[in-house]
């Protein structure tokens, strides 16, 4: 009974895609927002966070500074965006740093969705998007920190498709300067690597469809003039108030750092060897989809197919990029992804009627994991957790989360619901794997959110800015050199006295706070007001010269 009525009603969604996206996105929203703002700022946040809030009490929007220091990693456009959410909202807190992901996110799954339709049909784009969005990397993890790389990323693939869109009309002077401001929309962001994927996607369409003299026309070089131009102007601007030497050796550094040749060679080996299996566990389940290429007529039909053929010959080009860079974090790799779920998931598709060994053996492995994450859910309240507190006893999720048995077999009942209907619904099981990932991410807020903030050390650290921010403010504080604060503490003491952090060298000024290591405070005469540990064990003390 309750497959035919659930048939009738995604058949129903089927024929009308604009609802379909709508009640997705009413079920993603809540989903990828709950408790989004709870942690403290994490891995590149305090970054991305600090240098906006540096620039926004400033007011020098092209003099980008960390701690008072000049910056010179990125660019700053995605500084920029926050600085327009701090003014639109008054705010500056964790949920205000993480929603430009969420709207990137968003805005990336809808592309995906718009620009592959006519190349798909409604049904495919729409799985690839949901798929995209639901891959474990993107959705229990990049989606909720306020980084850059969504962004970039889709861009980057919009820039893609663009080169895909124009040429095949024959429209080069728009490919050439759309896809060229695309470009530097993504260098504005995080420099030379959107110069980089555009020159390799280029060569890949022009020497695909044989038309390599277009990389020699004049319509080339507009577009190249576009690039310049926008650059150019940034630059200029920049230079105004930087060391533009600087800055550009900077940028090529933080290309060029990654690479095989600058890591060491052990590392390196290791990371090439399993590079692969890496990239399959950081974008489970989909890309367990990739099975379906063991088949040879059907990477035979690939090839016959000129925008799936353009999608993987894309994906092969650009891999080894980061196949030989050991430093690359996964989140570096979100423009990769779609290119290879556009090929795999329409073979999915065509493939499953047959009952082949690959779908049983992926309908099979997707069915274990749906009820193994169903039953997980069921007895989170009966997990345990131990307090990153020395000596505090262990927790468990039934006492630390509200309602924790009620959240667990509400939606423990739905996932298995959902695992049921992935069973019975053949035509609708990837939609259906894509939904249950919505709600077990649900799962995730409830239950994984509060035990982090008991586990986490950065939740202390974060405690401990805090209260520096608050007893400072409104009076003169001076970080001593050298003294360096991890960010995410520099991030909460800048923010809470309102103020970029000063930076000077002793001797002390009489009646001024300051802020330094330990060590760096022998043989003054001071009281002290506040100590802390940061991370490293590096113990920091806020001081007041004594006369």
């Amino acid at each position: 009974m309750i497959e035919s009525v659930a048939h009738r009603l995604l058949a129903a969604l089927g024929r009308r895609p604009g609802l379909l996206a709508i009640l997705t996105l009413a079920l993603a929203l809540p989903v990828l927002l709950l408790n989004i703002g709870r942690m403290p700022l994490l891995v590149d946040e305090p970054i991305r966070a600090l240098v906006a809030l540096e620039m926004h009490y400033s007011g020098h929007f092209f003099q980008p500074t960390l701690q008072g220091l000049p910056y010179y990693n990125k660019p700053p456009l995605f500084n920029w965006l926050l600085i327009a959410l701090f003014r639109l909202t008054g705010r500056q807190d964790e949920f205000i740093l993480r929603l430009p992901t969420v709207a990137a996110l968003l805005l990336y799954t809808t592309a995906i969705w718009r620009v592959l339709r006519p190349h798909l049909g409604s049904k495919t784009a729409f799985t690839v998007a949901l798929a995209f969005a639901t891959t474990g990397r993107v959705l229990f993890y990049d989606s909720f920190f306020g980084l850059i790389d969504l962004w970039h990323a889709g861009l980057t693939w919009l820039g893609f498709m663009a080169i895909w869109h124009y040429g095949g009309r024959g429209q080069w002077t728009r490919l050439f300067v759309v896809t060229y401001l695309l470009t530097a929309v993504g260098f504005l962001l995080k420099g030379l690597p959107s110069v980089v994927f555009q020159g390799i996607a280029l060569l890949v369409y022009c020497l695909d469809t044989r038309q390599w003299r277009r990389l020699f026309s004049w319509q080339h070089v507009l577009g190249g003039l576009v690039l310049l131009g926008v650059l150019g102007t940034y630059f200029l601007i920049y230079s105004r108030h930087n060391s533009l030497d600087v800055a550009l050796k900077t940028l090529w550094s933080q290309s060029s750092q990654r690479t095989v040749a600058a890591q060491p060679l052990a590392e390196s080996v290791r990371y090439v060897l399993l590079f692969p299996l890496d990239f399959i566990k950081h974008f489970l389940p989909w890309t367990l989809l990739v099975l379906c290429l063991a088949r040879p007529e059907l990477r035979a039909a690939v090839w016959r197919q000129p925008f799936l053929r353009y999608n993987t010959l894309l994906f092969v080009a650009i891999l080894p990029v980061y196949w030989l860079s050991p430093a690359t974090i996964p989140r570096y790799l979100f423009m990769l992804v779609p290119l290879l779920l556009t090929v795999v998931i329409p073979l999915y598709y065509q493939l499953q009627p047959t009952r082949a060994w690959p779908t049983r053996l992926l309908d099979g492995l997707l069915l274990g994991l749906l009820l193994l994450s169903s039953l997980l859910v069921l007895g989170a309240p009966l997990a345990r957790i131990t307090p990153a507190l020395a000596g505090a006893p262990q927790l468990a999720l039934a006492r630390l989360v509200p309602g924790a048995w009620a959240w667990s077999v509400g939606l423990g009942v739905v996932l298995l619901g959902m695992a049921y209907l992935f069973w019975k619904l053949t035509d609708y099981r990837l939609l259906l794997l894509g939904y249950f990932l919505l709600v077990l991410r649900l799962a995730f807020d409830v239950f994984v959110f509060p035990a982090r903030l008991q586990t986490s050390s950065e939740v202390a650290y974060r405690t401990a800015a805090l209260r520096v921010g608050r007893e400072t403010r409104g009076r003169p504080l001076i970080l001593l050199p050298h003294a360096k604060l991890d960010d995410v503490e520099a991030f909460y003491i800048t923010r809470e006295r309102g103020q970029t952090l000063e930076r000077d060298s002793l001797p002390a000024r009489p009646g001024y706070l300051y802020l330094g290591r330990v060590k760096q405070l022998r043989g003054l005469r001071y009281r002290t007001l506040d100590e802390f540990v940061i991370d490293g064990n590096q113990r920091f003390r806020l001081v007041e010269i004594e006369h």
